[in-house]
């Protein structure tokens, strides 16, 4: 955690100035292991929510970063027991699964907490190593000071929750009123987190999901007209993906697609769809000729600035190369289709992944 930690700590002190020993180890176990060590049954997650939301204060909080890419999550009376709170759970026990802490990233943590000068606190952490580090709930002062009720989340789970509240209503409604499956496009700028918000959504959504990704429906080189670069989506094979992934609504037939491998120029296994639920990610996902088979659509996007941030991380040295071709290409799209304006929901992410 390369000394972030401390800062971390340091930030929840300032915030919580009656913090003791046991508080901070506390963070440090939620930051490295989750909520792990709190798993139950779904029902009895959300009915735990619902009997805490009761005895929770009236106005929203915002959640707070607690490192690895986890954050404490304020349960109040402000979260919709109908919609949010069932999402929240399931959020929790999808973060206790996707979390995977290791004994060195504690230990790492406490050598950095050691730092602080917290009456007592070397001395806590030096017995508490010795007991094996195991969970600890919060002091009576800090209970007393603040009446905690919270949960530790995934911090990209955690701030997708207004945007996922639409699709859960879709699907909750899907057993008792579609015949076929229905259909979420995710569309939006490179760098902006489609590919990671369509996973989210799919592990804590109502109902099972299959993901589709557009990267899989680019067209063949050989296939694409010489004006391509000027044509929006000229590098994609959308009538394929029409008639393979949107052309069967009722799917009473067989539904199934090939992935299109870009190495090897071949088109991959089969992929078979049978959820009650189709995610549709990927920038020409909203294309205009395809727009009219979705149930909803979502655009995300972020700062420029920040778009560049992330693009650098992850193209490393192919940025330039991308930037000027696949970006450009992008903005493009969006320009001449008027994508982000005929979206359902509009998701600004800057500032999503810190």
């Amino acid at each position: 955690m390369s000394g972030s930690f401390l800062d971390i700590a340091k930030a929840h002190w300032a915030r919580y100035p009656a913090m003791e020993p046991q508080d901070f180890a506390k963070l440090a176990h939620q930051s490295a292991f989750g909520p792990a060590h709190m798993v139950q049954s779904p029902d009895r997650v959300l009915a735990a929510l619902l009997a805490e939301r009761k005895e929770a204060g009236v106005e929203p909080l915002a959640l707070e970063p607690i490192g690895n890419g986890l954050c404490r999550f304020h349960i109040t009376q402000a979260l919709s027991t109908l919609w949010e709170l069932p999402l929240v759970g399931r959020m929790f026990t999808r973060t206790a699964a996707l979390t995977e802490g290791t004994e060195a990233e504690l230990l790492e943590t406490l050598e950095e907490l050691a730092a602080l000068p917290v009456p007592g606190l070397g001395d806590y952490l030096e017995n508490w190593r010795r007991e094996g580090c195991p969970p600890v709930h919060h002091s009576e002062a800090f209970r007393a000071a603040y009446n905690p009720h919270y949960r530790v989340l995934r911090a990209d789970m955690a701030r997708f929750l207004p945007a996922l509240i639409p699709l859960e209503k879709l699907a909750r409604d899907l057993p008792a009123r579609r015949k076929g499956p229905a259909l979420i496009a995710i569309d939006g700028r490179c760098g902006s987190g489609k590919t990671g918000f369509a996973s989210v959504a799919a592990g804590v959504l109502a109902c099972s999901s299959d993901v589709v990704h557009l990267d899989d429906f680019y067209l063949p080189p050989e296939r694409r007209k010489p004006d391509w670069m000027e044509t929006p989506a000229g590098n994609m094979d959308l009538e394929r993906f029409e008639k393979e992934v949107l052309g069967s609504p009722d799917r009473e037939g067989e539904t199934a697609y090939r992935p299109y491998d870009c190495q090897t120029g071949c088109l991959g296994e089969r992929v078979e769809l049978w959820e009650p639920l189709t995610i549709v990610e990927g920038t020409y996902s909203q294309y205009p000729s395809l727009a009219k088979y979705y149930d909803y659509k979502l655009f995300l996007t972020c700062e420029k600035e920040e778009q560049t941030r992330r693009l650098q991380a992850r193209e490393g040295d192919d940025y330039p190369t991308f930037n000027r071709v696949w970006r450009a290409l992008e903005e493009n799209y969006f320009a001449a289709c008027g994508t982000e304006r005929a979206a359902d929901l509009v998701v600004d992410t800057t500032g999503f992944f810190d």
